[in-house]
């Protein structure tokens, strides 16, 4: 269970802060849902308590674990498949499951297949998108903004 204030994390919409616990009618059922307000393009939603679907929201990292996400660039790059579709199946998986570890070795394995061959819109897409999600945990924990929380995965994961 979270509190106001805490600091979590959604692989669809990225980190945020649980800015309410409210019960609301819906469909003639009471129940309670946290309402948390995300930092990226500033969306906010409604949860359910007691719902499976809180499965997937996370307490942020700890500050002090950060470093161990740029240290994701000191091992080696896992190489991807070759057919789009067994590379898409790894992305909605890694995304998905919101485990920020392994988002930064997406992002490294994704920026290396790029050295071989170019990526279409929709892989440019997904990579942006990752280092997004990525930046929005960063930013939340060091409370930085967005842009100087990609420029440090710029820095110390992508240089």
């Amino acid at each position: 269970m979270f509190n106001i204030g805490d600091k979590i994390y959604h692989p669809k919409f990225g980190a945020g802060f649980i800015v309410n616990i409210e019960e609301k009618e819906i469909y003639k059922t009471v129940k309670r849902y946290y309402i948390i307000k995300f930092i990226i393009d500033d969306v906010e939603i409604m949860l359910p308590v007691d719902e499976r679907n809180n499965i997937k929201i996370r307490e942020v990292i700890k500050a002090e674990d950060i470093e161990k996400i740029f240290d994701v660039s000191n091992k080696k790059h896992s190489k991807l498949p070759s057919k789009w579709i067994d590379r898409l199946k790894i992305y909605d998986n890694v995304i998905s499951k919101g485990d920020v570890f392994e988002i930064a070795q997406l992002i490294l394995d994704i920026k290396a297949l790029s050295k071989n061959k170019s990526l279409s819109s929709s892989e440019e897409k997904i990579l942006d998108n990752c280092i997004l999600l990525l930046s929005s945990e960063i930013s939340i924990i060091l409370d930085v903004s967005i842009d100087e929380a990609k420029q440090k995965i710029i820095n110390n994961l992508l240089s």
